[in-house]
């Protein structure tokens, strides 16, 4: 992407640019005691990590301000830095006194939007995330994105801006979104607790909810489930008429579109390819997608118009020019 997500929500409005004299915040020492977390942080806190953490601060002290806006009973919440704040709730019950004060930064802008996407962008850069804290991130930049395209200039897709801001792909950024939206809370909290990868995940969210059920069944009674499990059900198990519709991708001047948002999933795939095979395309590396493609092109007639190098396509050379046309679409 050509721009910088965290730099742009840190740059000053359009008419503090006018003014030099409003200063975005300030910096002041506040009590522990009157930073209030923000409901809108759902990273987790494991003991280890906090314990690793608090030990650095004891030493080190903070090195790094916490982000906060004033809100009413002279409370502050938190807008990023909730485990430097609960580190040095820690060592306040060690009786720890020194650490009673922490650096903040107080944002004097009133844009809850603009609070929120600061506060994811910071988290996922501090550490590495899980699968499921990512899933949960991307929901929330999608919300948070779409409400500020709509009163700041945005360059960029919004699933773009995600996979640019998570350093992942857009189409990840589906499955995440396809997680989200479909998969059972019974799942997703397995999910949550690592017990299910997301790959599983993934292909759980494609079935519908009452099937989900009937392999949660099977899950707890076996008490794990893999990725191969979930797709051999997929196969056994009859899809409900209208669940494939409502989740559907078409192939669209030869983009897979999301039909409800009507965003791009992937380009550049072949019209001739129909939409029941996408999810197995997209797990195949480029030899497997390849032999796919050139087992339906027959050197080169196939893909006039969509592949470069049809021209010099031939049935000796298919495999190794799919290859290399393959090359110049990643």
């Amino acid at each position: 992407m050509g721009f910088n997500m965290l730099e742009l929500l840190n740059n000053s409005s359009e008419e503090n640019k006018k003014s030099e004299k409003v200063a975005r915040f300030k910096t002041i020492q506040i009590n522990v005691n009157d930073l209030i977390p923000s409901g809108e942080n759902f990273y987790s806190t494991a003991e280890e990590e906090l314990k690793s953490l608090k030990d650095s601060i004891e030493i080190f002290g903070v090195q790094q301000n916490l982000v906060v806006k004033k809100v009413d009973g002279g409370k502050y919440e938190i807008i990023a830095g909730h485990r430097r704040y609960l580190a040095l709730k820690k060592l306040l019950e060690e009786g720890k006194q020194q650490f009673e004060y922490a650096p903040c930064k107080v944002e004097n802008e009133e844009d809850s939007i603009k609070d929120k996407l600061l506060l994811l962008i910071t988290n996922s850069t501090a550490r590495q995330l899980t699968d499921w804290e990512k899933t949960q991130q991307a929901e929330k930049l999608k919300e948070l994105l779409i409400e500020y395209k709509k009163k700041d200039k945005l360059p960029g897709r919004v699933r773009e801006i995600i996979a640019d801001i998570l350093n992942t792909s857009p189409t990840q950024v589906a499955r995440m979104e396809s997680i989200s939206k479909n998969l059972t809370e019974d799942f997703k909290q397995e999910f949550k607790e690592e017990k299910v990868n997301i790959s599983t995940a993934y292909e759980l969210s494609k079935l519908p909810q009452d099937q989900q059920e009937e392999i949660l069944k099977e899950y707890e009674e076996k008490g794990n489930i893999s990725i191969k499990d979930v797709k051999e059900k997929i196969e056994d198990l009859p899809i409900q008429k209208g669940y494939e519709e409502e989740n559907a991708l078409a192939i669209i001047d030869n983009d897979i579109v999301d039909t409800k948002t009507g965003e791009i999933v992937e380009r550049k795939i072949p019209n001739y390819l129909a939409k029941k095979m996408i999810d197995r395309i997209r797990e195949m590396n480029i030899d497997e997608l390849a032999d796919f493609i050139c087992d339906r092109c027959n050197g080169g007639g196939g893909c006039a118009g969509i592949c470069d190098l049809a021209i010099t396509c031939t049935s000796d050379n298919k495999h190794q020019t799919c290859v290399n046309w393959l090359n110049t679409q990643t």
